[in-house]
């Protein structure tokens, strides 16, 4: 294709176009997208030397040695700012940063860390022009929005030092609001101006936190497949190809323990057995898959409320305290056999395209919605990551819980549904 002026035309963005550096769907997300080996380092070195404030997660090691590095080495200009984020201060931590943010009169904001940390200096910056979280006081709702602000909150530029969240490319945030409860806070005001993927952010994550991230990836694509949503042809190819790949890289990362420090993994493709693979390389590619996850070919026609499986990890985790990952482990292959044995499509899932998804994922278990659930607990036993206990609260409060803060989520569903599986999680495989 040409335009009128004779000069060539790109082609339309297409799934394969998530292996280059350069995504032409970003356009919908950050305005600057940087993957890669080396980037990370890069631009850091050019956010501090143009004065941006830098906040960084004071826990995770990738993020101390990038920021560190950057920010005291010699070749540093004089007067960047870098910043521990407030750790284990709740609900009183986005406030605290938003106040630093307005006494350095940040105007571009680089964070590094994980999801917390992210989502942290996402409200922070919104904060700081005045902008405030908007919910109910009781628990009908787990959304919250943010009211509209006379002023542009400052850019955000996200650092990714963990795997799965995909908060460095989303319009969402986690809000605690105290008492082991939080909201989600939806704004497109939230959504980082920039994001950078390199692997060397990923390097001293230990294996559970690459099976947990590998997981959340992988339920966030095919979460709206089993659900009951409509979805168009396009976002359906796109999130069932695209889980299958999550496998595959996750298989290989995580089978090969013994060939992390050494930093390469011999291909499990028997027809390039000889080929190897760095472990980073890896690690970047879910990387990129996660941040691609929240952009515009999984999203076409599909509604935000598809990942039924989310709102009930997400209460789960809330009333017992566990981690949200743990969660989902735990529902994910009860809820992927109740999804396999809807005929048609119900408040609860689309049935043909859950088997669908079985067939691609498990496809050594066969039709049997039973087998297709045992072997997803078989895969999260391989990553290391399957739960050994019950979830720990009662199904019927769980139940509860979940259709009253969830319930234009949860159309159709009663408690007592809910509460069925949560009883049916509870029974290992």
């Amino acid at each position: 294709m040409h335009a009128t002026d004779g000069r060539a035309v790109p082609p339309p963005p297409v799934p394969s176009l998530l292996s280059t550096p350069v995504l032409l769907w970003q356009s919908s997300g950050p305005r600057r997208l940087r993957i890669g080996a080396g980037r990370a380092r890069a631009e850091l070195a050019r956010l501090t030397a143009a004065g941006a404030l830098v906040l960084y997660d004071p826990v995770a090691p990738s993020a101390v040695e990038l920021v560190h590095r950057h920010t005291c080495g010699p070749r540093t200009p004089i007067g960047p700012a870098a910043l521990p984020l407030p750790v284990g201060e709740g609900v009183d931590a986005p406030r605290r940063v938003a106040r630093e943010i307005g006494r350095h009169g940040a105007r571009t904001v680089a964070v590094v860390g994980g999801g917390s940390a992210m989502d942290t200096a996402k409200l922070a910056a919104v904060l700081a022009v005045g902008g405030e979280p908007r919910f109910t006081a009781g628990p009908h709702s787990g959304l919250a929005l943010l009211s509209r602000t006379d002023r542009p909150p400052p850019a955000i530029i996200a650092f990714p030092t963990t795997l799965g969240t995909g908060s460095e490319t989303s319009g969402v945030a986690r809000l605690p609001i105290g008492e082991r409860r939080s909201r989600l806070v939806c704004s497109t005001t939230l959504c980082p101006a920039g994001a950078v993927l390199d692997p060397c952010l990923t390097g001293t994550l230990p294996r559970p936190l690459l099976a947990a991230g590998a997981l959340e990836i992988l339920l966030r694509l095919t979460g709206p497949l089993l659900g009951p949503h409509p979805m168009a042809d396009a976002a359906a190819e796109w999130l069932l190809e695209y889980a299958a790949l999550v496998r595959r890289t996750a298989d290989k990362l995580l089978s090969a323990d013994a060939l992390f420090s050494a930093g390469m993994l011999h291909s499990t493709d028997r027809s390039r057995c000889s080929d190897t693979e760095p472990a980073a390389a890896l690690r970047l590619r879910l990387a990129t898959v996660s941040a691609a996850s929240h952009q515009v070919w999984p999203r076409v026609s599909v509604s935000p409320f598809a990942f039924l499986l989310w709102y009930f990890a997400d209460t789960a985790a809330t009333v017992t305290g566990t981690a949200k990952n743990a969660a989902l482990a735990r529902l994910f292959p009860a809820y992927l056999e109740l999804a396999l044995g809807v005929r048609g499509r119900s408040p609860w899932a689309d049935g043909p395209r859950a088997r669908r998804v079985a067939r691609v994922l498990f496809p050594e278990a066969g039709p049997d919605p039973a087998h297709c659930r045992e072997a997803a607990a078989e895969l999260l036993r391989r990553w290391g990551i399957a739960p050994v206990a019950p979830l720990g609260a009662d199904p019927g409060r769980l139940g509860s819980a979940t259709v009253t803060s969830w319930p234009r989520a949860l159309t159709g569903i009663t408690a007592k549904d809910a509460a069925a599986l949560y009883e049916s999680a509870n029974t290992p495989c």
